[in-house]
């Protein structure tokens, strides 16, 4: 017996010896001591494993290990094996009873053989071995042959120790690089369809990117590995003696059009299409930095030809840039509303990592990525999140946030290190799983955004079309900086607060600002309004007459609609003009003074009814307490209130509706529902 095989098998025994309740052929759900984590009992019909069908005992405690193993580290539920993959397991015990019986572990067996004799032998069974997925129509293996496979991954992985660099297929959890546990992206980088001529090179180009040099994020190796492929592939099949270093500019043309000509999948339809300008230049972007790269490295395979007369600069079509990039979707002020009102309809799991994201402008992944110490509190005795910036690989990045979120900070961190123990959460990751597959590691954002999806349906979340407003993870931090430029903060400023690679993302909120402040001023400009008369009455009134007659440009009002809107109207004042009632006491000046600069619409009207409603209040108290001078005033005040509220709830008309039929609209909406 090879020195290998003995290893793999002192392994198990010991892992046997520690947990004896594994040892047994025949595995009962109540004698097992995890049974305990189950959120039900086991079906008593299926409660019982049964490993004596395999009678090669090598193989059975190598199934017996990968189940038992997954069991004690909480990767598998007792309901997971038992009412789940038992049945398969009974198929993939016969299988390698009847045609490996001699065999002293699975490794001895390449993984395509197996993975065919046994497809085919659930095949001449009548089983299904393939699938449709409905949503995307795409085939996939069905869970009874994926058994087998994640079987044999998982023994490979834990034994084999061949240097993850000289494997085909890299683990990164493997490599001694950090990796991004927050997205539900595939861990390995497959060089298998790389040709042989080229695949050291490029096994070796990106080692040394990802692992000697981390200029280059494992997730995006996986993308430069699928780009480089498609280029030496090419070469190798069309140039089969041209050597790397040779290559020339014929070369490039001819790959250039080969490219152009490739039929792509639209991951939409499902359907072939031809190759789009932003695949082309992805994929001629990469290919150049691979070869621009082999010359700073100066290795044997570089081209001799100078980087710049391979390519051209016509080469790369021209990529437009995606609406989004110009108007990045954030989240508005009447969808939050709507989130806060109903957010602990959203789940405890879930609301201080809303509220962090919406507080802090970090990134979905980024706050999902924090660890445990992620609070500091300075001497003046205000509070900081402390986290990285993965997407522009910035460490230990600060922001100021709120005395209320550091306390729900707080909370989660007091959550945290009570559950958290050196096994289930060996990384300190604030939000962690502590149980399941994903064992130790952050949740991911896929789930994040699902999660506040189905919130938006449950509650009823609907943007300003009457739709289901669909939440996306990075529309939180478009608010946040938003938010920022909004409130005054210049663009510099927000930059660094976010940890912009670039002012051009910054630049957006700032057009963002100016579009909100426009469409501000045509909605009060729509909606009408009144003002006072030289004789101190309230009279219909348009925001731009009311302008002109006060000589401002309708332009400076647009761009300054922030600055003349107060908590009770606007003030359409000249800016060469001096406010006479700013010093006056009683409030608000323009009511009381009859200030023709005073401009008030229906969007007010929460604010009145409000004060009337206070007002009124205080009223009961003077008149209880004889306080005659308080109700005096107070009397002339919710007289004046009511006057207005009454004079803009008679001029209202929005969009050209009359009163009497947005009233019934109003009702008909009610009655149907909406």
């Amino acid at each position: 017996m090879n020195p290998e095989t003995v290893r793999i098998q002192n392994i198990i025994e010991d892992f046997f010896d520690h947990n004896l309740c594994f040892r047994p052929d025949v595995w009962n759900s109540d004698n097992l001591k995890v049974a305990k984590e189950s959120s039900r009992p086991v079906n008593k019909y299926r409660n019982t494993l049964d490993f004596t069908i395999c009678k090669n005992n090598y193989i059975k405690n190598e199934i017996k290990y990968y189940f038992g193993k997954n069991l004690k580290d909480s990767l598998y539920s007792v309901i997971t094996i038992f009412e789940g993959k038992g049945h398969h397991l009974r198929r993939m015990l016969r299988f390698m009873d009847t045609r490996y019986p001699y065999i002293k572990t699975v490794l001895d067996i390449p993984k395509e053989e197996l993975m065919l004799k046994y497809t085919n032998y659930l095949i001449d069974a009548g089983i299904k071995v393939k699938r449709i997925n409905k949503k995307t129509n795409s085939m996939h293996v069905t869970a009874v042959v994926s058994l087998m496979s994640i079987f044999y991954d998982y023994i490979y992985d834990v034994f084999d120790l061949t240097p993850e660099y000289e494997k085909d297929i890299w683990d990164g959890k493997k490599l001694p690089i950090e990796l991004n546990y927050t997205n539900t992206g595939t861990k390995k980088i497959k060089f298998t369809k790389v040709n042989q001529v080229h695949k050291e090179l490029v096994k070796k180009y990106l080692y040394t990117r990802i692992v000697e040099l981390k200029n280059l994020s494992f997730s995006i190796g996986i993308r430069y590995v699928r780009e480089i492929t498609l280029f030496v592939n090419f070469l190798n099949n069309n140039y089969p003696k041209l050597q790397l270093k040779d290559i020339d500019r014929k070369h490039l043309v001819s790959y250039l059009q080969y490219i152009k000509n490739k039929k792509i999948l639209n991951k939409k339809t499902r359907e072939k299409i031809m190759a789009t300008n932003v695949y082309v230049s992805s994929n001629l972007t990469i290919v150049r930095k691979f070869l621009t790269d082999l010359k700073i490295f100066n290795w044997k395979d570089a081209p001799i030809e100078h980087i710049e007369a391979l390519f051209l600069p016509n080469d790369n079509p021209r990529r437009t840039k995606s609406q989004s990039y110009d108007n990045p979707k954030y989240i508005p002020d009447y969808i939050w509303d709507q989130v806060v009102e109903n957010i602990h309809l959203i789940g405890d799991r879930y609301i201080p990592i809303i509220l962090i994201m919406e507080g802090t402008g970090f990134r979905g992944t980024d706050v999902l990525g924090l660890k445990i110490n992620c609070l500091e509190k300075d001497n003046k005795g205000d509070y900081w999140l402390v986290g990285d910036q993965r997407k522009v690989n910035y460490k230990d990045h600060k922001v100021p946030i709120s005395v209320e979120l550091a306390k729900v900070v707080i909370a989660q961190q007091e959550i945290c290190k009570q559950k958290s123990t050196s096994e289930n959460n060996p990384d300190n990751y604030l939000f962690v799983s502590y149980r399941g597959p994903r064992k130790g590691k952050p949740q991911t954002t896929a789930t994040l955004s699902t999660v506040l999806n189905n919130f938006a349906k449950k509650v009823n979340i609907r943007d300003v079309n009457g739709e289901i407003y669909r939440f996306k993870n990075h529309a939180f931090r478009h608010r946040y900086g938003v938010t920022l430029i909004n409130n005054g903060m210049s663009i510099v400023h927000v930059q660094r607060l976010m940890a912009h690679a670039s002012p051009e993302m910054t630049l957006a909120y700032a057009k963002i600002h100016d579009q909100t402040l426009k469409d501000a001023y045509f909605k009060a400009k729509s909606k009408g309004g009144v003002r006072f008369d030289i004789e101190g009455a309230l009279i219909k009134s348009n925001i731009d007459e009311q302008a002109l007659e006060n000589d401002l440009e309708l332009e400076w009002v647009r761009h300054n609609y922030d600055s003349i809107r107060m908590d009770h109207g606007m003030c359409i004042k000249s800016t060469k003009m001096k406010c006479d009632y700013a010093e006056k006491v009683i409030e608000p000046p323009c009511i009381a003074n009859n200030c023709r600069s005073f401009h008030v619409d229906s969007s007010f009207g929460d604010y009145y009814k409000s004060q009337i409603a206070a007002l009124e209040k205080d009223i009961k108290i003077y008149e209880k307490n004889g306080h005659v001078r308080s109700l005096e005033f107070a009397n002339k005040k919710i007289e004046s209130y009511r006057k207005v509220l009454n004079e803009i709830t008679e001029h209202e008309n929005v969009s050209g509706i009359p009163k009497e039929r947005r009233e019934y609209v109003g009702e008909e909406r009610v009655k149907s529902g909406q």
